[in-house]
């Protein structure tokens, strides 16, 4: 029985084969093949033109903001509340807040020629100080025009003018299944291309922010690529 069943999954693992070599033209006569090949080559000339319009116009975002400290912990004798600590414990612990620099980086992408940039709250909404860095290499200071952190989104602007801009797209239009392109700069590698599809539309009960309403991707994204946009080939 045993060599029975291993024999039947044999034949459904080779018929599950035969069937991905069908559709990638794998398994067709060799004179389908060049077809095939166009289309892949056609497939893969999209994606390079969807890279080359968009990079020029996705920013590379360096935050910096001003974070207090109260020796090891917050303030550890709110942990305790007792009159003990307080009294005889305290002195081990310097009260006096000491200040030091946190640095962030994100992405973000420019929407109009005069230089506003959208990002996302979480980038840029505490920051004392906003680097942004282009792909040809110019950099600018940048400064918060508004930041909702309800939705996650942020505004910032540079003075420039005839900045690369990347238009905003129909997300009603989106169709589960549709090839998709983001990019960023995760873990601070610049102007990162990933791929894949759109894998829902709609998602909530995340719990990333109160208003949800998100596209899923199964494109790679990673810490840096927030607040970089998601781009399309052509249809």
């Amino acid at each position: 029985m045993k060599r029975i069943r291993l024999a039947h999954q044999a034949r459904v693992c080779l018929a599950l084969a035969a069937a991905v070599l069908a559709a990638a033209g794998l398994g067709r006569p060799a004179a389908a093949l060049p077809a095939q090949s166009e289309a892949v080559q056609q497939l893969s000339q999209a994606f390079t033109q969807v890279a080359k319009q968009a990079i020029p116009a996705v920013v590379y975002i360096q935050v910096e903001r001003t974070v207090e400290r109260r020796g090891p912990f917050e303030d550890p004798f709110d942990l305790f509340n007792e009159e003990f600590f307080r009294r005889f414990f305290r002195w081990r612990f310097p009260q006096q807040p000491r200040r030091f620099r946190q640095m962030g980086q994100g992405s973000g992408f420019i929407v109009s020629q005069d230089g506003y940039i959208l990002t996302n709250h979480h980038v840029v909404g505490e920051a004392d100080r906003i680097t942004v860095k282009l792909a040809d290499g110019r950099e600018y200071e940048a400064k918060l025009i508004g930041t909702d952190p309800k939705s996650d989104v942020a505004v910032i602007k540079i003075k420039d003018d005839n900045l690369p801009t990347l238009p905003l797209g129909d997300s009603d239009a989106l169709e589960v299944g549709e090839w998709v392109v983001a990019v960023g700069n995760p873990f601070g590698l610049v102007h990162t291309v990933t791929v894949g599809v759109v894998s829902a539309k709609g998602r909530s009960r995340v719990g990333i922010v109160d208003y949800e309403d998100f596209i899923q991707t199964d494109a790679a994204i990673n810490p840096g690529n927030s607040g970089g946009p998601p781009a399309q080939p052509a249809r």
